[in-house]
């Protein structure tokens, strides 16, 4: 099983006198969120982490915003995946079933007005993960 330190809203949580950790399932929403909400290119040593997402705020919401940020969403979620399936073929002994992304299971995009919000559900034999993407977490 592998672990990260926990995040919320952005920040690292305090368990005590320690970091919080997270691991399995809420690993895997934490990853999902962190790939979907990170500006891609902002971490020189992994340059395919992260979406363009943020590039969207203050643009145009017309009819085709939706079916980019659906297509968005599915290309970084796949990189996500790979990435995943490479350091797993890589050494599969550290990962538990519960924080691999095994299924895309839905992306549902709904626009009202200017506004575009987003949920993501990923899924695994052991766990599902649902993500909820809006402005207030961009």
């Amino acid at each position: 099983m592998t672990y990260s330190l926990a995040l919320q809203g952005g920040d690292l949580v305090a368990h005590g006198s320690q970091l919080a950790i997270v691991s399995g399932t809420a690993k895997l929403r934490q990853d999902t969120e962190l790939w979907l909400l990170v500006r891609i290119g902002s971490n020189a040593m992994h340059p395919a982490f992260g979406s363009y997402l943020e590039s969207y705020i203050g643009g145009v919401v017309d009819t085709n915003t939706k079916a980019k940020v659906y297509n968005e969403i599915l290309r970084t979620l796949n990189n996500y995946q790979a990435l995943q399936y490479q350091a797993f073929s890589t050494n599969p002994s550290i990962f538990a079933l519960s924080e691999l992304m095994a299924n895309i299971d839905s992306v549902n995009v709904a626009i009202s007005y200017d506004t575009v919000n987003a949920t993501v559900q990923v899924s695994n034999p052991v766990s599902a993960a649902t993500v909820t993407i809006s402005p207030s977490s961009l």
